[in-house]
């Protein structure tokens, strides 16, 4: 699950890359062309529900063998665009299936379901693979253009996947025997709030957890991929070479790395709304920090960016995915999981396009990175709503 989720989340953040060279080549507008980015989280948004089901009823490893089918094969296409329509419909479309299939909601019911304790910290183990992704396939992505152009980069990345992807899964993914009860150290007893029989997925929709979990999931890239989509773009902006803002672009990939798996611990030891509080934290002064090159562009800023927006960056996803299989365990996990994932889609499908078109209008992104730090707020607010309630003794 590791490798797979690096390579799918790797693809999918390589966007920002891919981007620069876009908008060199054709000259499309910054908001349209981030269109296909939210285009993208849009898509996975709404099939989020379905894959969970099909996760439920076939079990993951079938799902993902089509996610790393549709995935390698969108990257292969993505090598023939030549017109914003076929970026929408290959990159925001047929890639995004993709990785919904092959990424974070079958490896999130498979932990679950594999293991009763300490689930955060096997979550942000397990989801520890997607910032390595960052680390290598941005920075890949970046020598690929620079030496061949990024149509054969598309191609090799494609083709990549494909011959790792398939056999990795096929052989490698293993279902899950029976699904796991909540562990000990996730609960001592039901309590308000939680349910406890995991049967029905209008029993979830009906509590407050629920509806503060999906929040937490819409508040979550709405603080992040406005920033993600157009660091590169940012950076390039203010004077600093392409390979070496795709490498501060790697760096938080790596500190991605550290952070999921700190913020994954943490949320067992100190409880997952706080590790998730500061995790936000770390988001938000690391924005600051990046848009600290209008005040001087200095390197030491994208050093400080990458460092604090790399610890928080991802470090919410394995957080939500322990609460969620805390307060709804049993078999239809994975129905209700994707139907999180919703909140996700659609904080996704805004933030990007949203920085873009603010560039667009006032020749900056200062607007849409401090809404972005906003959103670091709210999204921690949320956490503390979805906190699970206890009965007193």
């Amino acid at each position: 699950m590791w490798v797979t989720l690096a390579l799918a989340s790797g693809i999918y953040f390589s966007f920002p890359v891919f981007f620069v060279a876009l908008l060199e080549e054709f000259g499309w507008p910054r908001g349209a062309t981030a269109a296909a980015f939210s285009i993208s989280s849009i898509v996975q948004g709404t099939l989020s529900p379905v894959v969970g089901i099909l996760v439920d009823r076939v079990g993951p490893r079938r799902v993902m063998l089509g996610g790393a089918c549709a995935l390698g094969g969108a990257c292969v296409l993505a090598s023939r665009i030549d017109s914003l329509w076929s970026l929408y419909l290959v990159t925001g479309v047929l890639a995004a299936a993709g990785v919904c299939a092959v990424s974070w909601i079958p490896s999130g019911a498979l932990i679950a379901r594999w293991f009763t304790e300490r689930r955060g910290s096997m979550m942000g183990l397990a989801f520890s693979g997607m910032g390595a992704g960052v680390l290598v396939i941005g920075p890949l992505s970046q020598w690929l253009i620079i030496g061949y152009g990024w149509r054969a980069a598309y191609l090799v990345i494609g083709v990549g996947t494909l011959v790792v992807l398939l056999p990795l899964v096929w052989l490698g993914v293993r279902e899950a025997p029976v699904a796991a009860a909540p562990g000990r150290s996730d609960v001592s007893r039901p309590g308000p709030g939680i349910v406890s029989t995991g049967r029905e997925v209008g029993e979830a929709l009906r509590t407050r957890a629920f509806w503060a979990l999906f929040f937490a999931y819409l508040c979550t890239p709405l603080a992040v991929f406005s920033v993600v989509t157009h660091q590169v773009a940012f950076a390039v902006d203010h004077g600093f070479p392409r390979l070496f803002a795709a490498g501060i672009f790697g760096l938080t990939g790596l500190l991605s790395i550290v952070g999921r798996i700190v913020f994954g611990v943490a949320a067992d030891q100190i409880g997952r709304a706080t590790s998730a509080t500061i995790s936000y934290a770390c988001t938000a002064v690391g924005t600051l920090c990046l848009l600290g090159l209008e005040v001087g562009p200095h390197a030491a800023a994208l050093y400080a960016y990458a460092f604090f927006f790399g610890l928080g960056f991802g470090a919410r996803g394995p957080i939500i995915t322990a609460m969620a299989s805390q307060l709804f365990p049993g078999r239809r996990f994975g129905a209700i999981y994707g139907m999180l994932s919703v909140g996700n889609g659609i904080g996704g499908g805004i933030a990007p396009w949203f920085g873009g078109a603010v560039h667009d209008l006032t020749g900056s992104y200062r607007i849409a990175f401090l809404i972005a730090v906003g959103f670091c707020v709210l999204g921690a607010l949320c956490f503390g709503l979805a906190r699970p309630r206890r009965r007193s003794l």
